[in-house]
């Protein structure tokens, strides 16, 4: 058993529960890792921080050793009281011929919250893969970790052009929702085109994890946003969104240039969406109506 006690990460309720992980984690025969991440494996969690973690099982990664990581799953729910008292659990995954991951969301009464996802130990992501995480618990038996995995920072060109495709749609279904005078439809595309735009700015500044958008660019330089960003946030007043929208059109256009090294040429449906929403702008400002 390998136990890192060089540090203590998280404030002390936190840690009180990933010391009482790590100890149930070194009871298991079936059990070989326990990591933990994000803001705690940052160094940079508050009181408020969630738990996440991943438990690593001595099993194969697909099919063959589902029903390993589900009786390492059903154990652990079945002992979580003991960090203190629940209030409710949340269970769900994925699970692929390739891949098996069980999830485990617990609230406890006095606010923690642990994200856990039981993984094959082949599969949990390390190093490069996952910068953020830090290993606390390691069985001696454990194998050594996989030495291919994609790095966080890794997204294809595809990926970020589906990005924008997809921000361009949400905003030309903003505008549809606007013209027909439904504020909360276009107010929610809108939002999703947000969404969108803080990948494709993730994407361009060489964030971990871009996928995750706007918690990522926060993590990495919160002090650089796509310039204008502000001005896409609107209440639920036609003129206020429209606004929004229009500047939501440049943002994305600008954060889609900034991406060009990835991006490469942007889809067609680029130039298209701006020269529709530029038609369905008036030039007063005001909202036109169907007619």
């Amino acid at each position: 058993m390998n136990m890192d006690r060089s540090s203590k990460p998280g404030p002390a309720r936190q840690q009180g529960a990933i010391d009482w992980l790590a100890a149930w984690c070194s009871t298991r025969a079936d059990v070989s890792s326990l990591s933990v991440g994000c803001s705690i494996g940052r160094g940079v969690a508050d009181e408020l921080s969630d738990v996440d973690a991943a438990v690593g099982v001595a099993a194969p990664p697909g099919h063959d050793g589902r029903d390993v990581i589900e009786r390492v799953e059903g154990a652990l729910v079945a002992s979580l009281g003991e960090a203190g008292e629940v209030v409710d659990v949340l269970r769900d995954g994925s699970a692929s011929p390739d891949l098996v991951i069980r999830r485990v969301f617990v609230q406890y009464a006095d606010r923690l919250q642990l994200d856990l996802a039981v993984i094959a130990e082949d599969a949990v992501r390390r190093g490069d893969a996952a910068p953020d995480f830090v290993t606390v618990y390691r069985a001696e038996t454990a194998p050594r970790p996989a030495p291919a995995q994609q790095s966080a920072y890794s997204v294809s060109a595809e990926q970020v052009r589906e990005w924008v495709f997809r921000g361009w749609r949400a905003l030309l279904d903003a505008d549809k929702y606007l013209q027909r005078g439904s504020l909360w439809e276009a107010h929610g595309r809108l939002h999703e085109a947000r969404g969108f735009i803080w990948q494709v700015w993730a994407a361009a500044k060489g964030t971990s994890y871009p996928q995750h958008g706007l918690s990522q660019v926060l993590d990495d330089s919160p002090d650089d946003l796509p310039p204008g960003i502000e001005d896409t946030v609107a209440g639920l007043d036609a003129t206020e969104l429209r606004q929004a929208l229009s500047a939501a059109s440049t943002v994305l256009t600008r954060s889609s240039q900034a991406c060009a090294p990835r991006l490469g040429t942007e889809p067609r449906m680029a130039a298209s969406a701006r020269t529709l929403l530029h038609h369905a702008e008036p030039a007063d400002g005001s909202t036109p109506r169907p007619s």
